[in-house]
């Protein structure tokens, strides 16, 4: 009996090292599931329904799921074939349609983003402007608070805007702030300052970080557009330029464009930027309580875009947008 159990557990021991094939005498990885052929390699049963099916779940559901996703859960996969019924919240943000999702680490996410198959938008990052590289690992999610010196932050919200993976977090500071401490607070946080390259991310923001706050009813804050100048010649044109700080070019929306110009997606307030006194080339989103919108294609924003100086004093600029690239 003592040598039968010994055989049994050799016999075990090898089944689970080695690789396991399903209709297949040589997998090829640890499982490999092949669709059963005959020896001319021809399907040997066409009415069988083929194909791999992940743990089908409701939103719902997963959310009563009591089991703690962490690194050790990186990789797993559900499909969820309800998102009603119940709020996105936390690991679960992303999870607003039916579709499969994968877990990284920190949040699901939709393996299919959305593709604008009619105006091509560049979300490639470019160093050079942005002045470092960003990391490709943070996210709002998980993301700290920035040390800014004489002040206190305060982390406001967080979401993930499932068209382009990114994350976005808010902060509030204890007192006015430059633009440069944001973009530094930013840049320590492993992310940037918000660009809005699209209608439809500004709006998302804004909806869903933004407004639900009551910061903001009083208080300013800073987003990742700014004046670039040569310091030099006439003959270095154009001088100074406008433009997002991560060299993202911004979607062309030929639907609002009026009869003198193509309109390039923007939130600016009426009549700016206006650099006044020429001195003004940084961007900020306004306060509510200031009563300025600003509206395109039947969305109306509470909180559109003003230009001041980097330093200014004359907002309360307190707030600012970090964005993430996961």
């Amino acid at each position: 009996m003592k040598q039968l159990y010994i055989i049994l557990n050799l016999l075990l021991s090898s089944l689970l090292l080695a690789q396991m094939g399903i209709n297949t005498n040589t997998p090829t990885s640890i499982l490999d599931v092949s669709v059963a052929r005959d020896t001319s390699g021809n399907i040997l049963d066409n009415n069988r329904p083929y194909g791999f099916q992940a743990p089908r779940l409701t939103l719902t559901e997963l959310s009563n799921v009591t089991a703690t996703y962490g690194a050790d859960q990186v990789g797993a996969l559900v499909y969820i074939t309800d998102a009603s019924g119940t709020a996105a919240t936390g690991q679960r943000i992303n999870i607003v349609d039916e579709g499969y999702y994968y877990f990284d680490g920190s949040v699901w996410k939709n393996m299919v983003l959305s593709v604008n198959n009619i105006v091509s938008i560049s979300s490639i990052v470019d160093p050079n402007i942005l002045g470092y590289v960003p990391s490709t690992t943070a996210n709002a999610m998980t993301a700290g608070v920035p040390t800014i010196s004489g002040t206190t932050v305060t982390k406001l919200g967080s979401a993930v805007y499932n068209e382009n993976g990114h994350s976005y977090a808010t902060y509030l500071a204890g007192r006015i702030i430059t633009w440069y401490e944001a973009y530094n607070a930013a840049r320590s946080l492993g992310g940037y300052l918000a660009t809005f390259t699209s209608d439809a991310e500004w709006q998302f923001v804004e909806t869903n970080l933004i407004t639900p706050r009551t910061e903001f009813n009083t208080y300013d804050g800073w987003i990742g557009f700014a004046k670039y100048s040569w310091f030099a010649g006439t003959a270095l044109v154009p001088d100074p330029e406008m433009k997002w700080i991560t060299g993202e070019q911004p979607n062309h929306d030929y639907s609002e464009g009026g009869s003198s110009a193509v309109r390039k997606s923007n939130w600016f307030a009426t009549n700016e930027p206006n650099n006044s006194s020429s001195t003004e080339g940084f961007v900020h989103f306004y306060r509510a309580s200031i009563g300025n919108t600003r509206v395109y294609n039947g969305y109306t924003s509470t909180h559109p875009w003003n230009d001041v100086q980097a330093n200014n004093t004359g907002q309360a600029i307190r707030g600012f947008v970090v964005e993430f690239q996961q």
